[in-house]
C-alpha cells in the first residue's frame, strides 16, 4: 500500500502504450506472462534482462505474503548470474509490482537455463513529410524549442500507427482543442476547466481540486471513507465543490480513467464510486484489466464496449490533458488535494479536511 508517484511525460507515454502494442493472449495468466516477457527490460533494466527471462507464473506456497498463497514468478537465469540474481529477488518483486501498479507476484523461484538473445529491435519507419507538417503545426504553440522538436518527432512516429492509441493524444499532450495547460496561470488551472467533472454547486465559495489514480489505494479510501461525510457537510450544503481530475500511475489506471470518460457526464461520479468501491476485487487478480470490466458489468460495461472506449481518442485526450495540468501544478503523487489553491497533498480523513476548510474557507 503506497502513494503512487508519477514520472515525467515520457514515462506517461510509455505507460499509456505498454500493453497496447503487444496483443494479450486469452486468459489472465497467459496475458500476464506474455506482457512480462515483452516488457522485461523496461521492468528490471537492461542488465538483469540480459541474464534473466520470465518463464511462468504459478500459484505459490510459502510466498512472501503471509496472508496469501501468492503468485510466484518462475524466472530463468543463466548459470553464471544465478547467485547474484538470487540476492536481488526481493528487489525484482518490488519492481514488477510497482510497474504493474498492483501486487502481481509475491515471490520468485529461480531455474537455471540458457537465455536466448533478445530479438533485434524493429526498424522505426520514417514518417512522411505531410504527417510531420501536421504534427509540427499542433506543437507550434509550445514555446520551448527543444520540447517542441521532441514532441514533433514523437507525434510523427506515433501517428504512423493510429492503433497505438496515442495518435490523436499528442495534440492533447500539449495542445488541447480548447485549452492549453502550459499557458494557464496556477489560479486558472485550479478552477473548473472544460470537460472537468464537478461535484457540488458551481457557485460554491470553496474549491477542492483533486488528482486521483484508480489503482491508488489512498484514492479509494478518499472516495469510500472521506468523501461521504465531506459531501454531507460541505458539498451538499453549497459550501464546497469538488473537481475530479485523472493522474493515472500505470496502464491499468489509465484504462480505468478512459472507461470513466466514456460514461455520460451525469453518471461519472457514480461510475467512479463503483470503480473505487470494488477496488480490491478487480485490482488484486492476475488480470486487473479483465477483472475490472467484469465488475463493471452492472454499470453496463462489456468487453466490447471497453475496447471501443480504449480506442476513443476523446476519452484518452481528457486523461492526458488532466495529467498535463497536474504536472503544471507540481503533482507528484495521488491523491493530491488543492484546497482553495493551496496544495495539501493527502491531508487525511474528513476531519482533517474540514479543519483545513474552517481555517482557509471562504
Amino acid at each position: 500500500m503506497r502513494e503512487n508517484g508519477f514520472r515525467a511525460i515520457g514515462g506517461l507515454a510509455q505507460r499509456l502504450t505498454s500493453g497496447i502494442a503487444h496483443n494479450r493472449t486469452k486468459g489472465g495468466k497467459g496475458a500476464s506472462i506474455a506482457r512480462l516477457r515483452a516488457e522485461w527490460s523496461a521492468i528490471v533494466g537492461p542488465d538483469l534482462a540480459r541474464t534473466t527471462r520470465p518463464d511462468a507464473l504459478i500459484a505459490g506456497r510459502g510466498a512472501r505474503s503471509s496472508s496469501s498463497s501468492g503468485k510466484v514468478l518462475r524466472l530463468r537465469v543463466s548459470g553464471a548470474a544465478a547467485l547474484e540474481v538470487q540476492h536481488q529477488t526481493g528487489q525484482i518483486v518490488q519492481r514488477v509490482n510497482a510497474y504493474f501498479g498492483h501486487r502481481m507476484i509475491d515471490d520468485i523461484r529461480l531455474v537455471q537455463g540458457a537465455i536466448a538473445a533478445a530479438p533485434p529491435p524493429r526498424p522505426i519507419p520514417t514518417p512522411d513529410p505531410k504527417t510531420v507538417t501536421q504534427v509540427a503545426a499542433q506543437a507550434a504553440t509550445v514555446k520551448d524549442p527543444d520540447l517542441r522538436a521532441a514532441l514533433t518527432r514523437l507525434g510523427a512516429r506515433v501517428a504512423l500507427n493510429r492503433r497505438g492509441v496515442l495518435a490523436a493524444a499528442l495534440g492533447a499532450l500539449f495542445v488541447a482543442d480548447d485549452v492549453r495547460a502550459q499557458e494557464l496561470s496556477r489560479a486558472k488551472l485550479l478552477e473548473a476547466l472544460p470537460g472537468d467533472h464537478i461535484l457540488g454547486k458551481a457557485d460554491a465559495p470553496n474549491v477542492l481540486t483533486a488528482y486521483f489514480s484508480f489503482t491508488c489505494p489512498h484514492c479509494a479510501t478518499f472516495y469510500m471513507a472521506t468523501l461521504p461525510p465531506l459531501q454531507r457537510e460541505w458539498i451538499d450544503t453549497g459550501r464546497l465543490r469538488l473537481i475530479h481530475r485523472h493522474f493515472p500511475s500505470d496502464i491499468v489506471a489509465t484504462r480505468a480513467a478512459q472507461l470513466s470518460e466514456c460514461v455520460p457526464p451525469n453518471r461519472f461520479f457514480a461510475f467512479t464510486e463503483a470503480l473505487f468501491g470494488s477496488h480490491v476485487e478487480w485490482l488484486t487478480g492476475s488480470d486487473p484489466e479483465a477483472d475490472m470490466v467484469k465488475v463493471l458489468a452492472g454499470q453496463g460495461v462489456t468487453a466490447q464496449s471497453a475496447q471501443d472506449c480504449y480506442a476513443n481518442d476523446r476519452a484518452l485526450d481528457k486523461v492526458v490533458f488532466d495529467v498535463q495540468t497536474g504536472q503544471a501544478l507540481g503533482v507528484r503523487s495521488t491523491p493530491t488535494l488543492f484546497i482553495n489553491e493551496e496544495n495539501y497533498q493527502n491531508p487525511g480523513g474528513p476531519d482533517a479536511i474540514a479543519a483545513i476548510l474552517r481555517q482557509v474557507g471562504r
